[in-house]
């Protein structure tokens, strides 16, 4: 790719699923199982039934998909492996809702000119003290809303 072709970032955020927390999980999960069966003496029925919730967090282990989120002088994109790719150019977007949950976690919202709201998926975004910061110096307003019940 040629360098005056690509837009520099201004900014990026991407994160992998094979993080040490889903590790730590896993095995502690797995030694919890362990240890039910073979001191507890569980019955081979329990311990399967119990190891169930393992797969998915093995699954996301093996696969390792990675959630992309950029902001350049272009648009908004945002891709992961549930629910693709998202680009939104930055002359449609109207604003950008910054929402914070009841249980501390953010939520964002693209709100579009043509009334379309698209929200950025929780894997794929990032902390919000620096992308906030980058939304606003990209020119994009920005809506704060801290713990609203509907």
């Amino acid at each position: 790719m040629p360098d005056g072709d690509a837009s520099p970032a201004v900014y990026r955020y991407s994160r992998a699923a094979r993080i040490p927390h889903l590790v730590m999980a896993l095995a502690l999960w797995a030694a919890g199982i362990l240890t039910i069966s073979l001191y507890v003496s569980a019955a081979v029925w329990i311990t399967v039934v119990l190891a169930l919730p393992l797969l998915p967090g093995l699954w996301d282990l093996w696969r390792n998909p990675t959630a992309v989120l950029a902001l350049d002088n272009e648009g908004l994109s945002w891709r992961n492996a549930t629910s693709g790719s998202t680009d939104i150019p930055l002359g449609r977007i109207s604003h950008i809702r910054l929402d914070r949950r009841w249980d501390f976690s953010h939520r964002a919202t693209v709100h579009t000119d043509n009334g379309k709201r698209l929200r950025i998926p929780p894997d794929c975004l990032p902390p919000h003290q620096g992308f906030e910061q980058a939304l606003s110096a990209a020119g994009l307003r920005v809506e704060r809303h801290h713990f609203q019940i509907f």
